[in-house]
């Protein structure tokens, strides 16, 4: 692997067999996550409301219910 700092920004270049997927799967996260303007309440809100739709979509498989709600 090279890495070289140029201007502002980092490059690094890796031989095909050398690398990890999920290094890049993180490089890609950390340059996505930079440009947010999501705040900390903003995500925590958002992850709220997706467990919450989630178990109502879901909780007739784990509850065992049927479609009346018995």
């Amino acid at each position: 692997m090279i890495s070289e700092m140029k201007d502002n920004k980092i490059h690094l270049v890796f031989d095909i067999g050398e690398y990890d997927p999920e290094v890049i799967d993180f490089l890609t996260f950390l340059e996505i996550t930079s440009k947010s303007k999501a705040t900390d309440e903003d995500i925590e809100g958002l992850s709220e409301e997706i467990k919450r739709n989630w178990w109502e979509e879901n909780k007739k498989r784990f509850l065992g219910e049927d479609e009346s709600g018995n």
